[in-house]
């Protein structure tokens, strides 16, 4: 599922992101302040597994796209946790390296997280593919793009990537309108599937926001 870009400019930083799901799949209808670990976070949530596909606290900004770098040959019929719970397991650490050495991810299935670090301004793109965690230091780069191996091909990734670097210096809602403009009907992969919200966290050295727009 989905398509994620992030915007660094000047102090202010801006993640969107486009939930690429089964129009069925039930989430909440407002973004929600719960505690996990003894950290308090927001996001909005999915109904069925608990977790989430986006969220900010403290520490933290970040999102879960399916497949890894790239597309999964395989699944299997059941894993030992959703991703949208490994998601919120970042909450357990004070930093993405601690993540990174310590999480046990075995018998999870691929997954893609951007995670941004509010205080040190860190980004990364974290892989994993059911074997090796792959890391990818995006914290110099002004826009990181990335969609979902599983449901989009190399070359329709590449063209998105693409459109947002060549719209590098867009505000929020130009932003957001465009998340809007790529985002998957139903029928054009399968009639179950469709971007079904578009999320987007507006954060600077003082404050933070998120919109939840729910399509489906």
């Amino acid at each position: 599922m989905c398509i994620v870009s992030f915007y660094r400019k000047n102090d202010e930083f801006v993640l969107t992101h486009n939930r690429d799901e089964e129009i069925n799949r039930d989430s909440s209808k407002e973004i929600i302040e719960q505690k996990r670990f003894d950290e308090t976070y927001f996001s909005p949530v999915d109904v069925r597994a608990k977790g989430t596909w986006i969220f900010y606290s403290e520490d933290f900004i970040a999102c879960i796209l399916n497949g890894g770098e790239e597309k999964p040959t395989h699944f299997k019929a059941s894993y030992r946790e959703s991703r949208g719970i490994i998601l919120l397991d970042l909450l357990k650490y004070n930093s993405v390296k601690e993540y990174i050495e310590t999480e046990n991810l075995t018998d999870i299935a691929p997954f893609t997280i951007f995670v941004f670090e509010r205080k040190n301004k860190n980004a990364y793109l974290l892989y994993w593919n059911e074997n090796e965690l792959k890391v990818d230091d995006v914290s110099n780069q002004e826009v990181v793009t990335w969609c979902s191996s599983t449901l989009y091909s190399p070359l329709r990734r590449a063209e998105i990537d693409t459109i947002f670097k060549l719209n590098n210096d867009l505000e929020t809602t130009q932003i957001f309108e465009l998340h809007n403009q790529l985002k998957m009907n139903k029928g054009d992969i399968h009639d179950f599937l469709a971007t079904t919200s578009i999320s987007q966290i507006i954060a600077n050295h003082s404050e933070i926001d998120m919109k939840y727009c729910q399509l489906f």
